[in-house]
């Protein structure tokens, strides 16, 4: 028997309009699909979508709760964070670095570029120890020099993605579908992606955060010595604050709100 024969070139179908026609785009169209089909086309990236929210959630709970539990302890004497901090900066090599309160969206982080330790009223003049340990683990990112200093680097790039990327990528998605150039599915698809290489991102550089926990440990060991229980007690604050910035994830409309527009000033001081 003689093989058929086609005669002519065979069509070419772009990648692009074979995601769209894989996916249905409207109410009507859902009818036409078995819910098992819709359930596998959307699984895996509602299943993305959901790891990456609980992470963050994850996160803000553990950085969230730190600090609520801390603020029910003071730390021996009266001596404030700001002042702890000074002290640590000192005794580090990192006398160079200003203490400076700055009350604001954004704050109680150190600036790299500018040798500043930013803190809003409330942690630098706080005896508790949460102002303790989130003044002291940002205070112990100066001491993160040399081969340090670029991961720390690699860390605030993630950070400045987690805080500003999602809100953006939620907005241009919104706005490609309004205009009818992407197809709701492949939109959804995209910032599932997306989403989940930035906490990816975010959460692979988390063992900076860590590093700048046991730093201020190593030292609070060493000065509270004589208070074995406070030490015990600050130990997983000081792990938990590590967090924080995992969790801005969930903040990030906030973040863009205050820190991108005009109504929302300034993320730190000018001078």
């Amino acid at each position: 028997m003689d093989s058929p024969s086609f005669e002519g070139k065979m069509p070419s179908i772009s990648p692009l309009s074979t995601l769209s026609s894989e996916f249905p785009h409207s109410l009507s169209d859902f009818r036409l699909y078995p819910l098992s089909f819709i359930l596998s086309m959307l699984g895996l990236f509602v299943i993305l979508l959901v790891i990456t929210l609980v992470a963050a959630k994850f996160a803000a709970g553990k950085h969230d709760t730190a600090l609520k539990l801390g603020s029910r302890k003071l730390v021996p004497g009266a001596q404030t964070a700001a002042e702890a901090a000074r002290e640590f900066l000192d005794e580090n090599g990192a006398s160079d670095v200003q203490i400076r309160e700055h009350t604001a969206m954004i704050s109680d982080y150190f600036d790299p570029a500018r040798r500043t330790l930013f803190l809003n009223r409330t942690t630098l003049n706080g005896t508790d120890l949460g102002s303790w340990a989130a003044t002291l683990h940002e205070a112990a990112h100066a001491t993160q020099v040399g081969d340090s200093a670029s991961a720390l680097k690699w860390r605030l790039t993630s950070i400045r993605m987690t805080r500003y990327l999602p809100t953006i990528i939620g907005l241009i998605a919104i706005l490609f579908i309004a205009l009818k150039r992407l197809p709701p599915g492949i939109a959804l698809r995209l910032c599932a992606v997306l989403l989940a290489l930035i906490m990816l991102m975010n959460v692979m550089s988390l063992p900076v955060e860590f590093n700048a926990s046991n730093r201020a440990l190593a030292w609070l060991e060493r000065k509270l010595r004589r208070h074995p229980d406070t030490i015990d007690a600050i130990t997983p604050i000081l792990r938990n604050v590590a967090f924080r910035d995992t969790g801005a994830f969930l903040r990030s409309p906030m973040y863009c709100l205050f820190g991108l527009l005009p109504i929302g000033g300034k993320s730190r001081p000018k001078k």
